[in-house]
């Protein structure tokens, strides 16, 4: 006798689960510096829904794009990685972090009161921004520069009245809020920053080397007072600096990464970008390299 059976086929697996898009996120808190109100940004990549845990990039600011934490917020996408995620619509798959240092005294010396809205990088419905400069545009010199002694303004970068040491404590808080809303992994922060904000990246590594899976200033120095911190945690470094920069020149580089050297921290990579000047951070930010490598570690 034949035994009886189904026609029925299979049921089809639920079709994928559509990857949430990215978005970007405004976060008010209160700056005990400023005695005020003010907010930061935290994107969120394409998909994020869908994962448990992500990265997390705290991004450091230049000096240009200082503000009020508010209605000037927005001036801290015209470069770097938020400014690739949000404004040129790659998939980079961080959470990040965007804080906004106060003006304080540089809105003459940053050209901040010459900036318009028009200035900032937006997100189009249409396509991209358009696409980065490949070379360098300015009339500087291409000439090597030996290594030479920091400016004794700059041996204790904790005094500066103006920088990012003054809402360190502010910047931490963000980090560990944004790892508790936004399923950020402990194990995979990093830290970079252009500029005034490469040299806030070198201050927050060394006040906290344990909290930072590999940092990466960009075209902003650290100094030699540094290195014992962040030596003894072996706190993986990728710095780097235009060859034609006449704002922060390489040679004031050099003090710190030589006495790291005599330390004997094993994992610090140096990239001179030659061919550019204080802008090279649009070579570093636009590419894949910095990224790629970021995610090659974990504490």
């Amino acid at each position: 006798m034949l035994k009886a059976f189904s026609s029925r086929l299979p049921a089809s697996p639920p079709p994928p689960p559509v990857a949430s898009e990215p978005q970007l996120l405004r976060v008010s808190y209160h700056s005990a510096r400023m005695n005020a109100e003010r907010d930061y940004f935290v994107y969120l990549p394409r998909g994020f829904a869908q994962r448990e845990l992500w990265p997390v990039i705290l991004f450091l600011h230049g000096n240009g794009e200082r503000g009020d934490g508010k209605g000037e917020l927005d001036f801290v996408m015209k470069h770097g990685p938020l400014m690739e995620a949000w404004a040129q619509q790659r998939d980079l798959p961080f959470v990040m972090i965007a804080p906004q240092v106060p003006v304080y005294d540089q809105g003459e010396e940053a050209g901040i009161k010459k900036r318009t809205p028009a200035d900032i990088p937006r997100r189009r419905a249409g396509g991209i921004n358009p696409p980065h400069p490949p070379h360098y545009t300015g009339k500087d010199p291409l000439e090597g520069q030996l290594a030479e002694a920091l400016p004794p303004e700059w041996d204790d970068f904790s005094k500066d009245p103006r920088g990012w040491n003054t809402i360190a404590d502010e910047v931490m808080g963000m980090v560990d809020q944004v790892l508790a809303r936004f399923k950020g992994d402990p194990k995979r922060v990093y830290l970079t920053g252009l500029s005034y904000g490469g040299i806030g990246t070198w201050y927050l590594a060394a006040q906290h080397p344990d909290r930072f899976a590999a940092i990466a200033p960009v075209v902003g120095f650290g100094s030699p007072a540094m290195a014992p911190a962040l030596a003894g945690t072996k706190l993986p470094l990728w710095v780097f600096a235009g060859g034609r920069d006449q704002v922060v020149p390489v040679k004031y580089f050099y003090p710190l990464l030589n006495r790291l050297e005599e330390l004997g921290h094993p994992d610090v990579r140096f990239t001179i970008e030659a061919d550019m000047g204080h802008d090279a951070w649009v070579r570093v930010y636009a590419g894949q390299d910095l990224y790629t490598w970021f995610l090659s570690h974990t504490k």
